[in-house]
């Protein structure tokens, strides 16, 4: 095989590939663009696709040359990123949450929310209703988060979003829009939700990080509900959960 031909093949299949050829690394022209964001240890996400990553050794005019090439497998990634999803929410799950925070090496801001009063809407008028509340709630957050953030139910109608930024102000407004949309859109019902927020910039554990937002969203609950706060240590003396 020539090399002419081996990159003609490559691009017919719609790959982007890259080739030491005789010590010399061709690239085809969005290789280094698809290269950019990693989702998983060999695949990689460019606007609203996925590829794999995969290499082989091939003879090129009779030189053993090294190619690596990027295969679009958008549908099985968007496959398996459905199973991940929790059904009602469809945010990510407790467990997808959980593998996230494992690997986070960078600094975020936790926010825990919880609806306010839930029960009463299970109670009065039934959880397909509570389902469709959750659903409704999951949706207005995934419109008012970025790409590079995350977001999950944290368990019941509790909510777990980490925003990769380090700026809280930003976020405490951001969080505050998501409950004015979630309000408005739930007038019928009257429904809110109370939210702790708190900073993650490696000093402490996440879990402590976790906790913090717990405190101050129960801090919320204690002082009328319907509202977010940014975690201080000023919170923990009155703490009972």
């Amino acid at each position: 095989m020539t090399l002419e031909n081996l990159k003609q093949l490559l691009s017919s299949f719609g790959w982007e590939y890259k080739i030491i050829y005789d010590g010399i690394v061709i690239l085809s022209d969005g290789y280094d663009v698809l290269t950019k964001k990693q989702i998983y240890e060999d695949t990689f996400q460019y606007k609203n696709s996925y590829y794999k990553s995969k290499e082989q050794t091939i003879v090129i005019d009779g030189v053993e040359c090294k190619i690596s090439y990027l295969e679009d497998v958008t549908k099985y990634i968007e496959f398996v990123l459905a199973l991940k999803k929790d059904k009602i929410t469809g945010l990510a799950t407790r467990e997808d949450l959980e593998d996230y925070i494992a690997k986070l090496r960078k600094t975020s801001i936790f926010v825990l929310c919880d609806i306010d009063d839930f029960k009463k809407v299970n109670d009065n008028y039934g959880h397909p209703v509570g389902d469709q509340v959750l659903n409704l709630l999951g949706s207005i957050i995934k419109k008012n988060i970025r790409e590079k953030d995350f977001a999950g139910r944290y368990g019941g109608e509790e909510f777990l979003i980490i925003f990769d930024t380090d700026n809280i102000e930003s976020v405490k407004l951001r969080v505050d829009k998501i409950n004015h949309d979630f309000n408005s859109q739930t007038e019928n019902l009257n429904l809110s939700f109370s939210a702790g927020i708190s900073l993650y910039d490696g000093s402490k554990r996440i879990t402590e990080t976790i906790k913090e937002a717990d405190v101050a969203l129960y801090y919320v609950k204690r002082n009328g509900k319907n509202n977010s706060a940014i975690y201080n240590k000023e919170m923990e003396e009155n703490f009972t959960k």
